[in-house]
C-alpha cells in the first residue's frame, strides 16, 4: 500500500477571477476559458455572447433536494480527519443529466450527483458520475473531446479511431443501460484526493457511493413506457417515503496505481474505507439554499483538514472553470 507522502501541485488559480481570465492551467495550452467553451459548445465571440444571454451551463438539467450524511463512528481508528467526527452533518445534493440541453430525456444512460456537507466549522464536496471511466486523462484531450462530441458522428468516430480513452469511454457508457432512480444508481469520483492516516502517512484514494437498496436498472420495454421527464419525480415521492442512502467509500489506492491519471482503473480488489451514510430524505427542501442550489458551483477542492488534491489535471481544473461557468452565468 502506498504510504509515501505525495507531492501535490500548488492549488493555482482556484478562486482568483484575474488569474483564471490569463493563465493556462498545468501544461496545457488551453485557458480555462476555452476549456469552458469546448464545454459549452461556444469556439467564438458571437457563440459565447449567445451562451450567457442564455446562462449556458453543463448538466443544465437537474433538480436539488436535501438530507445529511452520517460518517462511520470506527473511521476515525483508521484516519485522521476530524471532519469525520461530528455526528450528523447537512447535505444538500443536487441530481442532474449531462450535457446543456434543459430538456434532456431521462432515457439515456448518464446520471450525475453533486453534493455539499457543510459541517460545523468546515465543508466537504463532490462531483460525481455513475461512470467509473473518463474519457480524458489530460487537458488537451478533454479539450478535444468535448468539441469532437459536438460535432456528431463524425467527431465521435474521429475519436474512437485516434483517442484510447475516449473509445473506451463510449464502450463502456454503450453498454451501461439506465437506471430506474437517482436513488438506484452508483456514482462514482473519478479523480484521486490524498487522505491523512493516523500513523502521519498519506494513502491516495478515490470515492464511491454506492446505492444501500442496490442498483436497479431499466430493461428496454420498462423505459419505452416512461415519458422523458420521470427521474426528478420519481426520487422526491420515494424520498417523501422512505430515505434513499448510499454508503461511501474511499478506495484505496496500491503501489504502482496511477494517481493522477482519471482514465486508469484501479483493479476491484483494492481496499475499500467505509467513510459512512448519505440520506437523502428532502427534510430541508423548503429552505431557500436548496431550492437555489444550482444556481452556486460544488467545489469539490473544498476539503476539510485531512484531505487534499492529487496533482490530477482534470481535477485541479474543475473549480476554476466552474468559476467561469458561474461567472457567464450572472
Amino acid at each position: 500500500m502506498i504510504t509515501q507522502k505525495i507531492k501535490v501541485i500548488p492549488k493555482i488559480c482556484l478562486i482568483s477571477v484575474a488569474c483564471i481570465a490569463t493563465t493556462s492551467l498545468y501544461a496545457s495550452n488551453k485557458t480555462i476559458q476555452e476549456l469552458v467553451d469546448a464545454v459549452n459548445g461556444t469556439p467564438d465571440l458571437k457563440t459565447r455572447d449567445a451562451g450567457k444571454e442564455a446562462k449556458l451551463r453543463n448538466h443544465a438539467k437537474g433538480f436539488c433536494t436535501s438530507g445529511y450524511f452520517e460518517p462511520n463512528p470506527k473511521l476515525n481508528d483508521e484516519l485522521a480527519i476530524p471532519f469525520f467526527n461530528q455526528s450528523k452533518i447537512n447535505v444538500t445534493a443536487r441530481f442532474s443529466m449531462g450535457g446543456t440541453n434543459p430538456h434532456a430525456s431521462d432515457k439515456t444512460a448518464g446520471r450525475f450527483m453533486s453534493l455539499k456537507i457543510d459541517g460545523d466549522k468546515e465543508n466537504l464536496n463532490f462531483v460525481t458520475t455513475n461512470s467509473p471511466v473518463f474519457f480524458a486523462g489530460n487537458l488537451e484531450d478533454f479539450f478535444t473531446f468535448q468539441v469532437k462530441v459536438k460535432q456528431g458522428p463524425e467527431g465521435k468516430q474521429w475519436l474512437i479511431d485516434n483517442k484510447p480513452d475516449a473509445k473506451a469511454f463510449f464502450d463502456y457508457v454503450k453498454q451501461l443501460p439506465p437506471s430506474s432512480s437517482f436513488a438506484n444508481s452508483p456514482y462514482f469520483g473519478v479523480n484521486s484526493f490524498l487522505f491523512a492516516k493516523n500513523n502521519s502517512e498519506i494513502i491516495p484514494g478515490r470515492w464511491i457511493f454506492e446505492p444501500v437498496e442496490g442498483v436497479v436498472n431499466l430493461s428496454k420495454a420498462q423505459l419505452a413506457d416512461l415519458p422523458d421527464d420521470f427521474l426528478k419525480q420519481e426520487l422526491l415521492t420515494r424520498i417523501s417515503q422512505k430515505p434513499a442512502v448510499w454508503n461511501l467509500f474511499i478506495k484505496l489506492a496500491e503501489k504502482g496505481d496511477e494517481i493522477n491519471d482519471p482514465t486508469v482503473l484501479w483493479p476491484e480488489t483494492r481496499q475499500r474505507l467505509l467513510i459512512g451514510q448519505v440520506i437523502i430524505n428532502g427534510e430541508r427542501d423548503n429552505e431557500l439554499t436548496i431550492q437555489e442550489c444550482g444556481k452556486g458551483i460544488f467545489n469539490p477542492v473544498l476539503l476539510p483538514k485531512g484531505i487534499t488534491p492529487s496533482a490530477d489535471p482534470i481535477l485541479n481544473a474543475r473549480t476554476p472553470a466552474y468559476i467561469e461557468s458561474f461567472i457567464r452565468r450572472q
